[in-house]
């Protein structure tokens, strides 16, 4: 692709897991925030949420882990997942990191460099990540009404081509010489199309 001569600086824009991490925080985050009878119960039920997605036609990545988090944190309150979210980022997170490719994108960001965190994780530990190491952050949001979670994400999920999208919208491209993308699999394959520069894990 061809982009207009922009700051002389970079921008990168980085998958979370599998990428940033060595393993998926959405699963790590259940194991962490729900006790197990919750999970063997909340289980049950999703099988009849996921049956019916699929008979109406309605399933997918996003569909699937809007059920989850509506089955286990429906009705919680916005403070209530804020703080299961930072404790969660607190004690689990370090220690899922590639700790290489975390130096490396703080050291560019220390230049001066513009780092994003692209994700299709939810914002409840993404967020206190991102805050701590000065990384902005685009990603799948959840949905509150009246202070509690309604189930819902309050954006579509961050995956595949919505990754480009919220990309494009957030950041003039145009303005960037270098356009760095870190990823490891097809759901960010929209992001690599944005990129001078691919890092695949």
């Amino acid at each position: 692709m061809n982009y207009e001569r922009g700051t002389g600086q970079g921008i990168h824009f980085c998958d979370f897991d599998g990428t940033l991490t060595h393993d998926d925080s959405f699963i790590r985050f259940l194991w962490f925030a729900v006790p197990f009878p919750g999970l063997v119960g909340g289980g049950i039920v999703l099988i009849f949420r996921f049956l019916a997605l699929i008979v109406a036609g309605n399933w997918s990545k996003g569909a699937g882990k809007a059920a989850v988090l509506s089955v286990f944190f429906k009705g919680k309150t916005d403070r209530e997942i804020e703080a299961l979210g930072a404790d969660f980022c607190q004690k689990k997170i370090p220690a899922m990191l590639r700790t290489a490719l975390l130096e490396q994108l703080k050291n560019v960001h220390r230049k001066g460099e513009t780092v994003v965190i692209v994700s299709a994780s939810p914002d409840l530990w993404l967020r206190p990540f991102c805050a701590d190491v000065g990384f902005g952050l685009l990603c799948t949001e959840l949905e509150f009404v009246a202070g509690k979670f309604t189930g819902q994400f309050a954006t579509p999920n961050c995956n595949g081509p919505e990754k480009a999208l919220r990309i494009q919208s957030a950041y003039p491209l145009h303005t960037f010489d270098k356009i760095m993308a870190y990823g490891n699999s097809k759901g960010d394959e929209a992001m690599f199309e944005l990129a001078t520069k691919v890092f695949k894990f």
